[in-house]
Formats: structure tokens, sequence, C-alpha cells
């Protein structure tokens, strides 16, 4: 437990994305990214398609890493799978240079 201080949490609603990077122990929040905050709002065609994921997957690793956080776990839920819309943003992080931990 104590190795992967640091959990990211995905919620996707018929409306947005929203991705946040928390600290286990102090649940300070690290980093964040939604759909609906007022800059992407405006610039992305849609709030919820693969593009949008990607978006918040590159928005989330690069604000980790701003906050010098550069692995974290994703703790599935029961009869969650790593695929379509959430395989996407985890595999944009990964892709961003944040180390995902078992």
């Amino acid at each position: 437990m104590y190795l992967r201080p640091f959990l990211l949490n995905v919620f996707f609603s018929n409306r947005f994305i929203h991705a946040k990077v928390m600290h286990r122990g102090t649940s300070k929040v690290v980093s964040v990214a939604s759909t609906n905050a007022k800059d992407l709002r405006n610039t992305l065609p849609s709030l919820v398609d693969d593009d949008a994921c990607r978006t918040v997957g590159r928005l989330i690793a690069e604000r980790s890493k701003e906050a010098d956080v550069y692995a974290m776990a994703y703790d599935l839920r029961k009869g969650e799978r790593i695929e379509g819309k959430l395989g996407i943003v985890i595999d944009t992080i990964k892709e961003n240079g944040i180390i995902f931990v078992d």
C-alpha cells in the first residue's frame, strides 16, 4: 500500500470526463483534468469521445509531472476492466511518461 501512494480516479458521465490524482495518505489532490473545465469545454468538439479521453489523459500526465508525481495506481472497481474510454485515458497517461504500479 505504501508503495502506491498516488491514486488515479476517473469518472465518466454522459456529458463529460473527469479525472484526478490523489495522494492516498493525505487525500490531497495532485492534479485534475475535466472536459467540463471552461478551457476544454469551448475547444473540444465532443466532451466524451475518444479524443476527449486522450486530452484528459495528456493533461493529467502533464499536471502530475509538474507536481513531481511520476507513478500512480488505478484500483479497478468490481467488474470493471481497463478497456474502452478508461483504457484510452490510462494508455495516454502512460504514453506521456507516467508509470502505473500494481
